[in-house]
């Protein structure tokens, strides 16, 4: 796609900073970008400046992969701030330049793989934020509460995991000092207990910031917690690869279970929209979620469709239904 216009980007840029990041005149607002994301941040800084906050831009060198951590001079600058927005190429929600920013009472909208020019124009912004901010509150309530889940398809997968003490976590869109925002990226998950993970999962839809599942399924093998054999086609050899390269073994932790809640989404091949993809179970490798133990090189999610969600027994997303009381599915 060519150059768009910012004026183009400029509506849900400030849906961003408004609704989602809640930005008033006495907040400081920080914007971290890389060269890749430059035409992307400036909506958001005019978007910034209309509300009347103090407004900082900071370009950071892009990471070489998802989780990347960033320099010093960039977390010294999420720590000053009351509120960041960060458009990268690489996701910053595991490094511990966030966790360090959350902990010093920062909000923090993470929005990564935004150096394409139509980011701002993506579907998944039309999304009712504010209708379905309960439903998603209610799941990551029903994870917060169980002891158990699994998860199973007629694919094959069939996986089990403790997720008993861990804290459900709502990603909502809404920038809060617990947990991050990440955009029209909406979903509720949980950090499973290290070392429970016992199943196999066959991947079908997509494995964020590595490839849309186009030739064969991936089947991940998991035994105490941990991946023990990738299969499959050329994206099995590809994600394979990939984890080997980073020499380090808690990159085969299961680190995130999760369910995408945005009916907008749709699998296109971005972190975003594929994670987000409403009833998309999520399994995701490496750094375990916040309220988990694992660090890792990195985070890698894997995303499962036509799946069933079951917490302590129960059902809770059969492929797309949603099964608990939060109201009807939105249109």
């Amino acid at each position: 796609m060519g150059v768009v216009p910012a004026i183009m980007k400029l509506p849900n840029a400030r849906k961003v900073v408004r609704l989602l990041g809640g930005a008033v005149p006495e907040m400081e607002v920080l914007i971290l970008h890389d060269p890749f994301t430059a035409s992307n941040a400036e909506p958001l800084a005019i978007a910034v400046s209309e509300v009347g906050a103090s407004l900082t831009l900071v370009q950071a060198k892009p990471g070489g992969h998802h989780g990347s951590q960033l320099s010093a001079v960039a977390a010294a600058s999420m720590k000053a701030a009351d509120l960041i927005i960060a458009p990268m190429r690489q996701n910053v929600a595991h490094t511990e330049a966030r966790r360090e920013a959350q902990a010093a009472g920062a909000k923090v909208i993470c929005l990564p793989e935004a150096d394409a020019e139509d980011f701002f124009l993506a579907p998944g912004w039309q999304a009712d934020f504010e209708a379905l901010r309960p439903k998603i509150d209610a799941v990551a309530a029903a994870l917060h509460e169980a002891k158990t889940a699994r998860v199973h398809s007629s694919l094959g997968t069939d996986i089990t995991m403790s997720i008993e003490g861990r804290r459900g976590r709502s990603l909502n869109g809404f920038a809060n000092t617990v947990d991050i925002s990440a955009g029209y990226c909406l979903e509720a998950s949980i950090a499973p207990v290290e070392g429970t993970a016992e199943g196999k999962i066959v991947v079908n839809a997509s494995i964020p910031g590595v490839a849309l599942i186009e030739q064969a399924p991936v089947e991940i093998h998991y035994e105490k917690g941990m991946a023990v054999a990738i299969e499959g086609g050329a994206e099995a050899d590809v994600f394979r690869k990939l984890l080997s390269g980073f020499d380090d073994p808690n990159v085969y932790n299961l680190g995130e279970l999760g369910v995408g809640m945005n009916p907008e989404c749709t699998l296109d091949g971005t972190m975003l929209s594929d994670e987000s993809v409403w009833g998309g179970i999520q399994l995701a490798l490496g750094t375990s979620a916040p309220g988990g133990e694992c660090r890792a090189a990195a985070h890698y999610d894997t995303v499962l469709t036509g799946a069933v969600l079951e917490l302590d027994g129960q059902p809770v997303f059969d492929g797309d239904t949603l099964l608990i009381e939060t109201g009807d599915r939105p249109s």
